[in-house]
């Protein structure tokens, strides 16, 4: 093209240029969503919105900086896509409770496998609750019992572990340790088989749950997928997971388990939440016992359930969802709590004490574990310093106003929840670790939806009983035999992996020692019969 006479320009170059500065407009058209309704964010990059900052700086740090910037409502993007933030508990509970009916589904922001798509977490509106109503028995208090047995042998490993730490006399990363508890207990409880992951903690079933949060070619994907939408729908063909990172490992592991399970016999002692799947897929409509139903309904969730029965599609992904989210949960809990009490001798003093007066040599199991009052307070307040899951997320359906502000139908609505459980309006000292937060007093004086490890309304999380379950049982054995001592290699303040989860980026190293009684070693093969655990600790984490 000749311009004007002066300069030649290729043609080429114009169509690009053209195109160039379409696609910039075309990128940047979406940023104005908000303004109409007056609500102010954080800049966006074209086509990239807020995604930059976000895994720059992570999750757990940037929404702190928004809300002192924007305050407790402001506007973000995912990619292109529209996010309403949200730290006010009045708006939160309209949207879980109150208008849940508007808000039922989360907002799926980039396409996803034929087995995510059918996972308990993702599914949506009527698919949803019959997923979520055949599920819940899993987690009543009756099956929270017939899982107990298949807790304690698992405890029998990870206590044989624990006396090795102890011996060893020298510091421990505990995720390692817990993490091997963790998965063991869910293959058993989950599918009745032994993985023997705390004996093999290289073992492949670990390393691929590790993936999950840490597959850096997926992480990109799927920020690319929020982007340009049609990246995820390739990829899906080739490989699975795309939620969740590499899944493909699991997702052959857990046809496997299906297909073994469906060709066995005489399976009537199998109590795992496998065979509960299956039966429901043969049986159709499952007769509750009326103590489980009462659960149910104290759960706000009513027994609907049709004929049809589950889909293996729908068994296969719920398993790949109980490895995913039942091992990052209670590995990550336990470890933040044991880098807690290690750096406060006297709370894990008087949790011993309490495990000592109420428990004495009781093993523990789902019913005793509940009078465990002070261990509960510490297990809250783990929870509330370090929610694992960091962002709660659900999406309207039509056009609504909360407290005055409209939200647009299909705006995604997101929830930063330690934003709200770090508020010195909700928490004196919230960057201090202490128990009383949970006490009865304190409880009573709580603000409703300050505090959602678990989230909270119909979608609250479906295996938190076995979570306390799994937590509470893993930490009298441990705490009553053995004691928590931070050391040079403790890290003062815990530094955050860049994941979706909270994670610790270098572990969490502690030394365990065996606890004394009197002036006697307590060690398995003496023959003291009182097992004490004095908690002296170095003051040197916070």
């Amino acid at each position: 093209m000749d311009l004007f006479g002066v300069l030649y320009i290729p043609n080429f170059l114009l169509v690009t240029l053209a195109i160039v500065i379409t696609l910039y407009f075309y990128g940047r058209r979406t940023y104005g969503f908000f303004t109409e309704y007056g609500i102010k964010g954080p800049k966006p990059i074209a086509y990239l919105g807020n995604l930059l900052e976000m895994n720059r700086r992570g999750f757990e740090n940037v929404f702190f900086d928004w809300k002192r910037n924007y305050g407790d409502n402001y506007s973000i993007f995912f990619g292109l896509q529209p996010i309403l933030v949200i730290s006010d508990p009045e708006i939160l509970k309209d949207v879980m409770v109150k208008n849940f009916s508007n808000f039922t589904n989360r907002p799926l922001l980039f396409p996803v496998d034929e087995y995510s798509a059918n996972m308990l977490i993702i599914t949506k509106d009527d698919h949803w609750k019959y997923l979520r109503t055949v599920l819940a028995p899993s987690y009543s208090s009756k099956r929270m019992r017939e899982m107990v047995p298949l807790i304690e042998d698992v405890l029998k490993t990870f206590e044989k572990n624990l006396n090795k730490i102890a011996d060893s006399k020298e510091a421990s990363d505990v995720t390692i340790l817990f993490s091997g508890y963790t998965m063991d207990v869910i293959a058993s409880t989950g599918f009745g088989i032994n993985v023997d992951s705390q004996e093999n903690p290289d073992s492949p079933i670990i390393k691929n749950a590790q993936k999950i949060l840490t597959d850096t070619f997926s992480q990109h994907v799927q920020g690319l997928s929020m982007i340009f939408p049609v990246i995820a729908k390739v990829v899906n063909m080739f490989k699975s997971g795309i939620v969740f990172g590499n899944m493909s490992f699991f997702l052959d592991f857990c046809k496997e388990l299906v297909e073994e399970r469906k060709t066995e016999k005489n399976l009537s002692n199998c109590k795992d939440l496998l065979q509960m799947m299956l039966d429901a897929q043969l049986e159709g409509h499952e007769k509750l016992d009326k103590k489980t139903e009462h659960e149910l309904k104290l759960e706000n969730v009513t027994d609907w359930r049709t004929k049809r029965g589950l889909t293996d599609v729908e068994i296969i992904a719920q398993c790949m969802l109980f490895f995913v989210a039942g091992f990052e949960t209670t590995a990550g809990t336990l470890s933040f709590f044991a880098h807690s009490i290690a750096m406060n001798p006297d709370v894990q003093e008087k949790i011993y004490q309490e495990i000592k007066e109420k428990l004495g040599q009781e093993s523990p199991n789902y019913d005793n574990v509940q009078k465990l009052t002070y261990l509960d307070m510490c297990l809250d307040e783990t929870l509330r310093m370090y929610p694992i899951n960091l962002l709660l997320s659900r999406q309207a359906k039509k056009d609504c106003i909360l407290k005055g502000m409209k939200i647009p139908k299909n705006t995604g609505v997101l929830f930063p929840i330690m934003c709200l459980h770090y508020d010195p309006k909700y928490w004196t000292e919230p960057e201090k670790f202490d128990p009383e937060h949970f006490s009865e007093e304190n409880k009573a004086k709580q603000i409703p939806f300050t505090y959602l490890p678990f989230g909270a309304g119909p979608r609250i999380c479906a295996g938190m009983r076995l979570v306390d379950l799994e937590f509470k049982m893993a930490a009298v054995q441990m705490l009553r035999k053995f004691r928590l001592v931070a050391c040079d290699k403790t890290e003062k303040k815990i530094e955050f992996a860049r994941t979706a989860m909270l994670k610790p980026k270098n572990g969490i190293w502690i030394q365990i020692e065996h606890h004394f009684v009197g002036n006697c070693l307590f060690h398995p093969a003496s023959s003291i019969s009182m097992l004490s655990v004095e908690l002296h600790i170095c003051p040197f984490l916070s």
